[in-house]
């Protein structure tokens, strides 16, 4: 018994200094964030190097699930549940509880103050297929080309819509595709990677990633705005999603950094989409957020 309640604790303490960090990052970005242009806050101080910015919040994640020696949310959940019965644990969880909602308000007035809220995310209508005339640019000439180049051909396109370069969980959603490719090609599926970013940051990016898949690049979000994918602060950095963020910090997996020289757009969600020969949608899957990926076997399995 006197194990149990050293060990809750040691939660309610480990719990208690994950607060104190949170909410000293919040207090932070919600003063940065009236100092000049709500624009340029976003643009400059919500960096993955900064560790006193709103990112800050993954690394104390980490060290929270590492000093309870868990690896995983929802461990440090149940370990939580079963030491419930202290009063010391109860209030720090309590205090736990209420960082997330604070947490999400802040980012849902950010949202909401840069108008990123004014057309519901996923709702728009959705175009049932694409005009092979859309202007693209090939990542790694730099050449330009239309989608129509990949159309025509007998074969399905899955067109992978990215988020920021240095997107860690559309990187691992690549590998997924690679690792499924003997699948893929039974299929008839050809996988070309969108961006919108700038050739600079997608030429880094192959060299980092190894990608062999074709990489094209649409700058004025044509493709992301036909299928309704939007951005949103809210929907990449909530609460839960930080944690979720700090199991891949604890699982030894780094965060890839951005290049100091482009300006990237860390909020603007992805996507996976299937286009037949003809440039009509067989499979769409909006990405509610960073992690929200379809599995390769759900790809499979709807064509």
């Amino acid at each position: 018994m006197a194990e149990k309640e050293t060990d809750a604790k040691t939660y309610a303490k480990a719990l208690t200094s994950f607060v104190e960090n949170g909410k000293a990052l919040l207090e932070l970005a919600e003063q940065e964030s009236k100092e000049g242009l709500l624009q340029d806050y976003i643009r400059k101080k919500i960096r993955i190097e900064l560790d006193q910015s709103l990112l800050g919040l993954i690394p104390a994640g980490a060290r929270l699930f590492t000093s309870m020696s868990v690896k995983k949310k929802k461990d440090a959940d149940e370990l939580w549940k079963r030491s419930y019965q202290c009063a010391e644990l109860q209030d720090a969880v309590e205090d736990f509880l209420q960082l997330g909602v604070q947490w999400d308000s802040f980012l849902e007035y950010l949202d909401k103050e840069l108008h990123l809220g004014d057309r519901i995310f996923g709702q728009e209508p959705q175009v049932k297929c694409l005009s092979p005339d859309i202007p693209l640019i090939d990542a790694q000439t730099g050449g330009t080309l239309t989608l129509g180049k990949y159309l025509g051909r007998g074969e399905k396109v899955l067109l992978v819509l990215i988020r920021q370069f240095s997107c860690l969980l559309c990187r691992i959603h690549l590998k997924d595709l690679e690792a499924h490719k003997i699948a893929l090609d039974a299929c008839s599926v050809q996988v070309v990677v969108v961006s919108f970013g700038c050739r600079e940051g997608a030429l880094h990016w192959l060299a980092e990633t190894g990608c062999q898949y074709d990489m094209v690049l649409d700058p004025h979000r044509k493709v992301y705005s036909a299928f309704g994918l939007r951005a949103s602060l809210k929907k990449v950095l909530n609460f839960n999603n930080m944690l979720l963020y700090a199991e891949y910090v604890v699982a030894n997996l780094e965060f890839p950094k951005g290049l100091p020289s482009i300006e990237d757009d860390m909020f603007q969600l992805g996507g996976d989409f299937v286009l037949d020969d003809q440039g009509r949608v067989l499979f769409s899957h909006c990405c509610d957020s960073p992690i929200d990926r379809p599995a390769v076997e759900d790809i499979l399995k709807a064509l």
